[in-house]
C-alpha cells in the first residue's frame, strides 16, 4: 500500500485567517515526513543499498506466506531499506528479480501484485501523465477482473486513486475512489487492506475539497475497518480532528486529536505527533486555552526545527505570535517575529503560504503596536501572496454538483465498458452458436447422405443379386431348353437316320421357307436316302424353327439387345452366325454347339474361322472380348 498521503489542513477562526495557512504548512510538512526527507526546498536521492539473493529469497518466501494484499506493504518496507524506490535501476532489478522468482514457482497471484507494484513505481520514476497512468491502471484492472483476481483488481483501483491525486486531479481520483468502494462491496473484499486505503483517501480528498462532513463519515469508515497501516490511522485520526474544526465540534476535535497523539507517541513517530499538537493547538485557541495552546506550539516549533521541517516551523512561530498578541505580549512577540524572519531565507520563493504566514505575522504584530505604516505595508504583501496561494490553492475546488456528478461518472464509464464488453461476448457466443448450429446441420445432412447412399448401395446390391438369381434361373432354364433342342435334334436325327429320309439342308440364312421342315416325312426318301444326304442332315441349324424363336426370347431377356450391339460393331451378319455368337457366349464348347445346330464339329470350327476372318480377330479369346 502507499504512503504517498499529505497530511491535512485544520480549521483557525476566521479572526485570525489562519485556515489557508495551516492547512498548507501541513500538508507540505508531512509529504516530508512521509517521503523519508527533511527540509523543503530539495528533495535528495540518496544511492540505493545493495541487498543479496538470500535477501531477495526471504523477502519472496514472506510474500509467498502472507495475505496477498499485504505484498505491498510488505515490498514497501523492503524497498524503504535499501533505499530502492527513488533508484530508477535499482527498482527495476528488484521487480524483475520478485517476478522471476515468482515465474520460477508459477505463483501467478504474487506476480499479479508484484506487477501492481511495478508499475506504480515506474509512473511515479517517469513522472507520467495523469492519462498515460490511467490507461495503464485500467488496463491492468481490466485483465485481473477477467482472470478472477478481485482482490488484485482492487489494488489496482486504489494505486490508480492514488496516483490521479498525486497528479492534482481530484475530480478524477474521487471517480475512480468510489467506483472502487462499490466494487469492494460487490466482490465483499471489505477486509482487505487497501479497502481501509480506499475510503482513507476518499476522506482525505474530501477534507481537500473543503467538504468536512462527507470527509468526517468516510474517515470514520476507515478507521472502523481496523485492517490497514499506522499512517492512515494517524492521518485519519488527525483528519477528523481538524474536520471537527471546521464545523466548530471542538471538543470533538480535541477528541481526535488526542487519540492520534497517544498513537503516535506510542509507535515513537514524533514527526507526526508534531503535526497533531500543532492542529491540536488551533482547536485550544478556539476554545480559550491560550496556555495549553501555547505550549503545544513550543512543542510542535522544537520538533519541526530539529527535523529541519522549515515550513512547519514557520507554521508553529505564526500561531505563538498570534497566541502573543493575544495574550498581551508584544515584547516576546516582537522576539517570535524575528526568529520567524531569520528562518524564512531556509523556505523557497514558491512557498507562498510561508511568506503570507510571515506577513500576516507582522501585519498583526504592526497593528497591535499601532505602527500603522507598517502595518499597512505588511497588510499589502499579505494580500499579494494570499493571492498567488488562492490562485495555487484553488485548482481542485469543486462544487457540490461536481462532487455528484464525480461519484457517477466513472462507474457509469465503467458500466459502459462492460456492457460492450458483455456485448462482444455475446456475439462471439452468437458466432459461436451459429457454427455450431452450421456444422450439426452439415454433420446430419451428410450423415443422412451417407445412410441414403448406402440405402441405395444396399438397394443397388440387392436389386443385383435379385437379377443375378434371376439370370442364373433363365440360364438354367436356356440350358434346359438347349439341352431339350438337343435331344429333340438326336431324336430327330436318329429318325432320319432310320428314315432314309432325304430333304432340303438348313438354310443358315433363316429362310423360313426353307428352315421350315414338313410334318410328315416321306417313306420314299426314309427307304432311299444315302449316307452323304444323312451328312447334310447334320450340318443343319435347328429342325423347329419355333424352338428357336423360344430360345431367342429367352436369350434377349438374359443379355438385353445383344443382336442389336453385334450388329452395331460387326455390320450385318447372317442368322447362322449370329446363332453361332449366341451359343459361345453361353460358353458351349464346339461339340455341344455341334450338337445343338445338327452339324459336325468341323463344321463349327470352319463357321468359327469364317466369323474370326469377318470381325477381325484370330482366337476364342478375342471373340470372348468380342462378346463382351
Amino acid at each position: 500500500m502507499s504512503t504517498g498521503f499529505r497530511i491535512p489542513p485544520f480549521y483557525c477562526p476566521p479572526s485570525l485567517r489562519l485556515c489557508k495557512a495551516f492547512r498548507a504548512c501541513f500538508l507540505l510538512a508531512v509529504l516530508l515526513l512521509l517521503s523519508g526527507q527533511h527540509g523543503y526546498s530539495q528533495e535528495k536521492t540518496e544511492p540505493s543499498l545493495a541487498y543479496s539473493s538470500a535477501d531477495l529469497a526471504h523477502l519472496y518466501t514472506d510474500l509467498a506466506t502472507a495475505r496477498k494484499d499485504t505484498v505491498n506493504r510488505i515490498c514497501l518496507q523492503f524497498m524503504n531499506k535499501y533505499r530502492i524506490r527513488k533508484n530508477k535501476s535499482a527498482f527495476t532489478n528488484f521487480c524483475e528479480g520478485l517476478k522471476r522468482k515468482c515465474t520460477e514457482e508459477h505463483n501467478k497471484s504474487l506476480t499479479r501484485r508484484i506487477r501492481i507494484i511495478e508499475l506504480h513505481g515506474q509512473l511515479r520514476l517517469q513522472q507520467a501523465t495523469p492519462t498515460a497512468g490511467r490507461a495503464e491502471f485500467e488496463k491492468l484492472f481490466e485483465e485481473y477482473t477477467n482472470t478472477g483476481d478481485h482482490s488484485a483488481a482492487l489494488e489496482c483501483l486504489f494505486e490508480l486513486g492514488q496516483f490521479l491525486h498525486r497528479c492534482k486531479d481530484n475530480i478524477a481520483a474521487i471517480e475512480v475512489l468510489f467506483f472502487a468502494e462499490k466494487f469492494a462491496a460487490k466482490f465483499q473484499l471489505t477486509t482487505d487492506i487497501s479497502y481501509q486505503g480506499i475510503l482513507h483517501t476518499i476522506g482525505y480528498i474530501l477534507w481537500e475539497l473543503e467538504k468536512p462532513a462527507q470527509s468526517i463519515r468516510y474517515f470514520k469508515k476507515s478507521i472502523a475497518t481496523g485492517n490497514g497501516i499506522l499512517q492512515d490511522s494517524l492521518v485519519a485520526l488527525n483528519g477528523l480532528g481538524i474536520n471537527y474544526q471546521k464545523i466548530d465540534s471542538l471538543n470533538q476535535s480535541l477528541y481526535y486529536f488526542n487519540l492520534a497523539s497517544r498513537l503516535a507517541t506510542a509507535h515513537k513517530n514524533e514527526i507526526f505527533n508534531a503535526v497533531v499538537l500543532g492542529s491540536a493547538a488551533v482547536t485550544l485557541f478556539k476554545l480559550g486555552q491560550d496556555d495549553t495552546a501555547y505550549l503545544y506550539c513550543l512543542q510542535y516549533k522544537k520538533l519541526s526545527l530539529r527535523d529541519s521541517l522549515w515550513q512547519n516551523a514557520a507554521d508553529a512561530f505564526h500561531q505563538l505570535v498570534l497566541i502573543e498578541l493575544k495574550r498581551n505580549n508584544p515584547a516576546h512577540a516582537r522576539l517570535l517575529l524575528d526568529s520567524f524572519q531569520q528562518l524564512m531565507p531556509r523556505l523557497a520563493a514558491t512557498d507562498y503560504m510561508s511568506h503570507k504566514k510571515m506577513n500576516e505575522a507582522s501585519w498583526r504584530y504592526f497593528e497591535k503596536l499601532k505602527i500603522y505604516n507598517l502595518a499597512l505595508s505588511s497588510y499589502k504583501n499579505y494580500v499579494h501572496y494570499d493571492s498567488l496561494f488562492q490562485e495555487y490553492g484553488n485548482k481542485n475546488k469543486i462544487s457540490e454538483l461536481e462532487l455528484d456528478a464525480a461519484v457517477r461518472m466513472y462507474e457509469q464509464d465503467m458500466a459502459a465498458r462492460e456492457k460492450k464488453k458483455k456485448f462482444r461476448e455475446f456475439m462471439n457466443t452468437l458466432v459461436i452458436l451459429a457454427l455450431f448450429i452450421t456444422v450439426v446441420i452439415l454433420v446430419i445432412i451428410g450423415y443422412k447422405k451417407i445412410k441414403q447412399y448406402e440405402y441405395h448401395k444396399q438397394e443397388t446390391a440387392n436389386i443385383n443379386e435379385q437379377q443375378a438369381a434371376e439370370i442364373r434361373e433363365l440360364k438354367e432354364k436356356l440350358l434346359a431348353q438347349l439341352a431339350s433342342i438337343k435331344n429333340d435334334n438326336l431324336n430327330y436325327q436318329a429318325q432320319l437316320a432310320s428314315q432314309h429320309v432325304s430333304g432340303d439342308s438348313f438354310d443358315e440364312n433363316n429362310n423360313p421357307e426353307k428352315n421350315e421342315l414338313p410334318d410328315t416325312i416321306s417313306p420314299a426318301l426314309n427307304e432311299n436316302a444315302p449316307a452323304e444326304d444323312i451328312r447334310l442332315l447334320k450340318e443343319f441349324n435347328l429342325t423347329q424353327k419355333q424352338q428357336w424363336k423360344e430360345f431367342r426370347i429367352l436369350y434377349e431377356k438374359i443379355y438385353p439387345d445383344f443382336e442389336k450391339r453385334i450388329t452395331e460393331k460387326t455390320g450385318s451378319v447372317s442368322a447362322a452366325e449370329l446363332r453361332l455368337m449366341m451359343l459361345h457366349k453361353l460358353g458351349l464348347s464346339n461339340k455341344e454347339i455341334a450338337q445343338t445346330l445338327l452339324i459336325s464339329p468341323d463344321s463349327v470350327k470352319k463357321a468359327k474361322y469364317r466369323l474370326y476372318k469377318k470381325i477381325g480377330i484370330n482366337s476364342a479369346e478375342e471373340l470372348n472380348l468380342f462378346l463382351e
